[in-house]
């Protein structure tokens, strides 16, 4: 069973389309949270770290690491 609190590099990207690379983790979090984001969107994109992502690949490669 999936956990509320988590989401997949994959979902996450389809609340972060259309976001201005490249983009600190807080203007990840705000354009999510913008575009409806689920809790698991918004917990996942608050574990990254505090860093500045180039590219949606980055993003991704970030989020496998905190799963």
């Amino acid at each position: 069973m999936a956990r509320p609190d988590h989401a997949s590099a994959a979902e996450i990207q389809t609340y972060l389309s259309g976001v201005a690379y490249p983009a600190s983790k807080q203007q990840l979090a705000e354009h999510a949270e913008q575009q409806g984001a689920t809790l698991g969107v918004r917990t996942v994109i608050e574990a990254l770290p505090d860093a500045e992502y180039s590219d949606a690949a980055a993003v991704s490669r970030a989020v496998g690491a905190v799963e």
